[in-house]
């Protein structure tokens, strides 16, 4: 068997390492099918200090920051998009790839 290319390695990492269970990941419904994924509220915090805090348009709206494969996802998706969490709608935000996988922001309206 030959030796495994750098980017085979990353790909191994994602369901190996980054979304096991064990380890960072927890299983979540995403658009109807059960996949790894990772909820990082601190990460969002870090992303509005970056941006200078977090600008509102007055409705009080809820927010959350995920990490998924893409391949388990099936592509990256625009922002706007519905993307139904664990039964709840929320709004893509805004859709980072990178090495295999997605970093999503996500916005509901607070109810």
């Amino acid at each position: 068997m030959g030796a495994l290319s750098f980017k085979d390695c990353i790909a191994a990492d994602i369901h190996q390492v980054f979304l096991n269970e064990e380890e960072f990941a927890e299983i979540h419904t995403v658009d109807g099918r059960p996949m790894g994924v990772i909820l990082d509220d601190d990460g969002l915090q870090q992303r509005d200090a970056a941006r200078g805090g977090v600008h509102s348009d007055g409705l009080y709206k809820t927010r959350r920051l995920i990490y998924l494969s893409k391949a388990d996802y099936g592509g990256r998706p625009v922002p706007g998009k519905a993307l139904n969490l664990d039964g709840r709608v929320w709004y893509v935000v805004s859709a980072d790839e990178d090495a295999g996988m997605l970093t999503i922001e996500l916005e509901a309206n607070r109810t």
